[in-house]
């Protein structure tokens, strides 16, 4: 492989990561300052990994797997490859959702989390197949 691909394919990746740290980061209500803070590292050289113009090292991508309790191949993931399968037949991918929806729900408020039910309730019951009754939940 040629140095220009190679280095083409480190900074789109380097971007990638940093796309998916901000997100993760944002979704979390963290500001940069105390994601930096917690993985000690400059807030300026956050900033660098955030926009893909710096590569995190193995270390740091370990870290941040740690505190945004996510498997560190997520960091990775390109974006449209993120997105949530609606395929019920694909196990892996049924499992990964429900993982991300856990991941998501324990970020939110009581308040919010009872808005969250509310809004999984009224698809569920208005999905052709199924609904709430016939999986046990109650209303």
């Amino acid at each position: 492989m040629d140095r220009a691909l190679t280095r083409k394919n480190k900074d789109r990746l380097d971007r990638v990561i940093g796309q998916n740290i901000r997100a993760e980061r944002e979704m979390r209500k963290m500001s940069r300052d105390e994601l930096a803070e917690t993985l000690d590292l400059t807030v300026s050289h956050m900033g660098l990994i955030e926009r893909g113009e710096r590569g995190a090292t193995a270390v740091t991508l370990e870290k941040l797997a740690h505190v945004f309790s996510v498997q560190i191949d997520s960091l990775f993931a390109e974006p449209e490859r993120q997105k949530l399968s609606l395929n019920e037949g694909d196990d892996i991918n049924a499992e990964s959702n429900r993982r991300k929806i856990s991941t998501l729900v324990t970020r939110l408020n009581e308040q919010e989390t009872d808005f969250v039910i509310h809004v999984i309730k009224g698809i569920i019951n208005h999905h052709p197949t199924r609904s709430v009754n016939s999986m046990g939940a109650s209303e």
